[in-house]
């Protein structure tokens, strides 16, 4: 039988090798699971090489093996090890395994145990949520630390709790965002979206079921006010997971951009937008269950649109939240235009804002608003009259004042109406920006054609008293549609009009 003096010393030598290890970890020296393990490896040598199998020593008034008791304490060691390097490394992802996320563990985690960092294609989802009025409301509790910890403590914990429920990773990103990553089946991390938003508004979707049936977390909270929430949804794209253990690359600017689309239609409301993709995806694994008393399959989505958020192209679809009435009309404009846009031809241009004035007025029946236009006020009918009457101008003649009348107006409604800037949002830039160009390049194209017809008819000259009356007869003598293929056939000109709807500066 071994002495304990002898047993000491080599207990002692295992903690003073897994101090070693540990330092490595926290200084940075060790940069994978694999360093530990050898480490480790090179330790239980030692135990197979110098200690008998049917070594015994007396150990808390027992006998036990000695070449057992020290592998098991090795095993300890080394799993305390790893969970340092994780947390240290990994971040939120330190807490995939095997059994709570299955998925990420297969996707995620390579055959010795590391973290996969790097992705040319990344195959599970990516979340991107923010609060809206997050910066007022720290204004309004920074003297009130109830609030304060229900925000910063106990909501990111039950948030994480939701996550956990549908095998998905959740961690804070800045200030008001938060990350969300899950399997690559969209329903585990579209349905953790859905989840969020319930509590953090505190209403359920489904008034007849109590969202506390599922996750066991009571969504009314006196203890901090509701929130709106917005969410975007991708997959796919290079990514990589950084020493921080977050994750960044093209999926997360994606993610970060389509965020953008959303806020921009909905900045007071909640919503959730997903790339095409996604959409996709959920199609794909429409058989797969996830149990939840609600999922994103029940709720409907538009079509698909292609949008540059800052030199990104995006295909998306919203899913709409709200069982709004259906507004047919409204939607098929939308189309109309949306298609019109996709057109190659110079023609597209005349037609573009006819769909626009008309898919704005579709929308002024059904909301209640008041402009102040021109120092005189106009409700819904007045504004439908107003819509009319310059539309009925724009088919009849392509007058630049017409286009700016329109813009001044769209613009306005844009600002004020939740609804107007929700159906539009998409082609309010594109709009504004194309035919401030279009109206620009319409008045130099009047003023040269004047300028030719004085020099071909001196009398006219004299004759001339205002260039508006007879660049009033140029108007009527031209069909408007020939007019603008006429400005854009310039190769040079057409190029600096936008050819896709875009949100932000391209």
């Amino acid at each position: 039988m071994i002495s304990k003096n002898i047993y000491s010393e080599i207990f002692f030598n295992l903690i003073k090798v897994s101090n070693r290890v540990n330092y490595n970890i926290l200084t940075g020296k060790f940069q994978t699971i694999i360093d530990i393990k050898k480490s480790y490896i090179f330790l239980l040598k030692q135990i197979e090489n110098d200690i008998s199998d049917d070594e015994i020593i007396r150990h808390n008034g027992k006998d036990v093996n000695l070449k057992k008791e020290l592998i098991d304490e090795i095993e300890k060691l080394y799993s305390v090890s790893v969970r340092i390097f994780r947390s240290n490394y990994w971040g939120e992802f330190s807490k995939i395994n095997k059994v709570e996320y299955p998925d990420l563990y297969d996707m995620m985690i390579d055959k010795n145990g590391d973290l996969i960092r790097s992705f040319d294609n990344f195959n599970g989802c990516v979340a991107m949520m923010d609060f809206h009025g997050y910066t007022k409301f720290s204004n309004e509790i920074k003297y009130n630390k109830t609030p304060l910890k229900e925000f910063g403590d106990s909501l990111p914990q039950k948030l994480k709790k939701i996550c956990k429920l549908f095998q998905t990773i959740i961690y804070e990103l800045e200030g008001d965002a938060l990350i969300l990553v899950g399997p690559s089946n969209p329903i585990f991390i579209g349905n953790a979206v859905l989840c969020i938003i319930e509590l953090v508004r505190q209403k359920p979707f489904n008034k007849n079921i109590n969202p506390k049936s599922f996750h066991k977390i009571e969504i009314q909270n006196p203890a901090i006010r509701a929130f709106e929430m917005n969410a975007s949804i991708v997959t796919g794209g290079e990514s990589f997971i950084n020493e921080n253990g977050s994750i960044i690359g093209t999926i997360v600017a994606e993610a970060s951009r389509m965020l953008k689309i959303i806020n921009t239609k909905k900045p007071n409301k909640s919503g959730v937008i997903i790339s095409d993709k996604v959409y996709r995806n959920l199609i794909k694994y429409k058989d797969d269950a996830c149990n939840s008393h609600i999922s994103i399959r029940n709720f409907n989505f538009s079509d698909s649109f292609l949008v540059d958020v800052k030199g990104i192209r995006l295909n998306f679809r919203e899913v709409f939240l709200e069982d709004k009435k259906s507004f047919p009309e409204t939607e098929d404009f939308t189309k109309k235009l949306y298609n019109e846009i996709k057109k190659k031809t110079s023609a597209k241009w005349f037609n573009i804002l006819v769909y626009y004035i008309r898919l704005i007025m579709t929308i002024l029946p059904k909301i209640k608003i008041s402009l102040n236009f021109n120092g005189e006020n106009y409700n819904n009918k007045k504004l439908e009259l107003l819509l009319y009457r310059n539309l009925d101008n724009w088919l009849v003649e392509s007058n630049p004042d017409t286009i700016r009348i329109i813009l001044r107006v769209t613009s306005e409604l844009f600002e004020i109406n939740e609804e107007i800037r929700d159906k539009t949002a998409l082609f309010h830039e594109f709009i504004h920006e194309n035919y401030k160009y279009i109206a620009e390049q319409l008045d130099i194209y009047f003023k040269n054609n004047l300028q030719i017809e004085e020099n071909n008819s001196p009398a006219l000259k004299k004759l001339l008293l205002s260039y508006e009356t007879e660049i009033q007869k140029i108007k009527d003598r031209i069909f408007p549609r020939r007019i603008i293929e006429t400005i854009l056939s310039d190769p040079a000109l057409k190029g600096k009009l936008y050819d896709i709807p875009y949100i932000g500066k391209k």
